[in-house]
């Protein structure tokens, strides 16, 4: 009879104990599921990040690439007296909104928009379009002269003391590129660059 009962018993403890792995073993698993799951978001996470980061590197190389462009249009508007003769597609690309605006004085206090801001707008439109939304860049130029510094030469003849002098110096124009590119995904670059303009060296106008 006793015999029976520690039969009996020693079951009943073999019971627990394989309940008690079970649980054990669910609760492992819980731990590592949370611990798969919260990888899988950090790995998202960095995705995103990334994909961000190259987004906007792309509208950055963008912004910068037009600046070329924009130097040619600035150098063909100067040429022009009076700047082009209207608003007008360069080369089905370049949708010039000011027809003058190499007269513009340079700012500093804001950066080039559609003109839906009231105390900013834009001299161009890179490439021609009219949404707003697409990827495109605007551009804002605005110069100022400087007087380059002079040289001067004298020679002397001989013993005699006389002698002759030239100086010569040049006028420039400091111009301020301001262009600012819209990119997917609501991404924005901007790039100020210096462009310098020699007064004189200007090719014929082509309006």
């Amino acid at each position: 009879m006793l015999s029976y009962c520690g039969n009996r018993l020693s079951r009943h403890s073999r019971r627990e104990q394989h309940g008690s792995a079970m649980v054990m073993t669910l609760f492992i698993l819980a731990i590592l599921t949370m611990v798969g799951l919260l990888a899988a978001r950090s790995t998202t996470t960095e995705v995103q990040m990334a994909a961000n980061e190259l987004r906007h590197r792309q509208a950055f190389y963008a912004a910068e690439g037009v600046a070329e462009l924009v130097s040619e249009v600035l150098e063909q508007n100067i040429a022009c007296p009076g700047g082009f003769t209207e608003n007008t597609e360069r080369g089905g690309l370049v949708q010039v909104d000011t027809p003058d605006f190499w007269k513009n004085k340079p700012v500093s206090t804001w950066l080039p928009s559609d003109g839906s801001d009231s105390a900013s707008f834009r001299d161009m439109r890179i490439p021609v379009g009219t949404n707003e939304n697409a990827p495109h860049a605007d551009v804002f130029i605005g110069g100022e002269p400087t007087t380059a510094a002079g040289n001067a030469l004298q020679s002397t003849s001989g013993y005699d003391g006389i002698g002759r002098s030239a100086a010569s110096h040049g006028t420039h124009i400091l111009y301020d590129q301001i262009i600012r590119h819209h990119g997917h995904l609501q991404t924005e670059a901007a790039v100020r660059i210096r462009w310098r303009h020699v007064v004189g060296m200007e090719e014929p106008c082509t309006p």
